[in-house]
């Protein structure tokens, strides 16, 4: 089977091409023209075409003779350009592919958790944790776009009978993202954006005053060990890029992800006392503890991806933590945990 994979200099593209060759898939890799990330994709033994998915005629180019579409392309980003790019390039993409519906075995499209959104800091979810049947209230350009994303691949699979799955993965990490996520400017980028949205779970109109009070009391990377008026902690659920791959696969494999949406975490939620006080064991960074009035939990339920497609988040807190170290020391990334 051949897998046409847009987006393969990503973050999410350069570990699910890998994982597909190691499954002896052929595979077509997508990239950007001078995109810098390409090195990424060194040495690996399969096609890759340069180009624009903004290009209706090379998208109707590239989808010729695959058997299936994983499509990971995306901007993160607010601006306007980004969702024009997030949503076009989805339009393009499905709707090349849905003239060869009959012949394509699956069409997987990365969505994002912000189309709940599962961002407590900025909208109070409904309940917790966050599953696949919560309303669906994106804020902001880049969720609304993922959103109307989402729509069309939905119509195109209604229209054509394209065999569609959705997959929506929260705080992607790499290399060595995931470091910085328990820290005192981390934290205080979590009660400032709070204090922007009254509807949030966490707003503190004094959210400010207390940043400014952190902050002078500890240097911005060091590890934060927060937690409510109650004595409890703030939790969160990151998801690894080499997992949010490893769910793509699984999207496309799976008979029983034609037609559905998965949310793609880590294997559990994670408090910030357990994170801050693995990464200070090993790497020796100051710890300070904290108390604010507000409990922050980012969580995203990934029960229904589990039961229905098989999927196996591997890389927990403790070997998302190792490898983020190996690659401060080498500069590589581990393919498998325990390397």
């Amino acid at each position: 089977m051949k897998v046409l994979v847009t987006g393969a200099a990503g973050q999410v593209g350069s570990r699910l091409v890998r994982l597909l060759l190691q499954h002896r898939y052929e595979v077509r890799a997508v990239v950007l023209p001078d995109d810098p990330m390409r090195v990424r994709l060194n040495g690996l033994a399969m096609e890759i075409v340069e180009g624009n998915l903004l290009d209706l005629a090379f998208v109707e180019r590239i989808v010729e003779g695959v058997d299936a579409i994983i499509h990971t392309a995306n901007f993160v980003s607010g601006s306007v350009e980004a969702f024009h790019n997030n949503v076009m390039t989805t339009f393009n993409l499905a709707y090349a592919a849905g003239k060869h519906a009959d012949r394509l075995h699956r069409f997987v499209h990365i969505s994002s958790s912000a189309v709940y959104p599962n961002d407590s800091h900025i909208l109070a979810p409904c309940y917790h944790p966050v599953d696949e049947g919560h309303p669906k209230r994106p804020i902001g350009v880049y969720a609304s776009g993922k959103w109307v994303g989402e729509q069309i691949v939905w119509d195109m699979a209604r229209t054509t009978g394209l065999r569609v799955a959705v997959i929506r993965p929260t705080a992607i990490v790499s290399d060595d993202k995931v470091l910085a996520r328990w820290t005192v400017n981390f934290v205080c980028q979590v009660l400032r954006t709070g204090q922007k949205h009254p509807q949030s779970e966490i707003y503190l109109p004094d959210a400010e005053e207390i940043c400014r009070e952190l902050e002078a009391n500890a240097p911005p990377e060091a590890l934060c060990d927060i937690r409510d008026s109650e004595g409890r902690p703030w939790m969160q659920q990151v998801v690894d890029a080499r997992d949010v791959a490893q769910g793509c696969w699984r999207a496309m494999e799976e008979t029983a992800a034609i037609g559905e949406a998965f949310n793609i975490s880590a294997p559990r939620l994670v408090a910030f006392s357990e994170a801050v006080s693995l990464i200070a064991e090993r790497t020796g960074q100051p710890v300070v503890q904290w108390q604010v009035p507000v409990r922050w939990v980012f969580d995203l339920d990934n029960t229904k991806a589990k039961s229905l497609i098989g999927y196996r988040p591997q890389w927990d807190i403790d070997a998302m933590v190792q490898s983020a170290l190996t690659f401060r020391q080498t500069g590589k990334e581990p393919t498998t945990i325990g390397d």
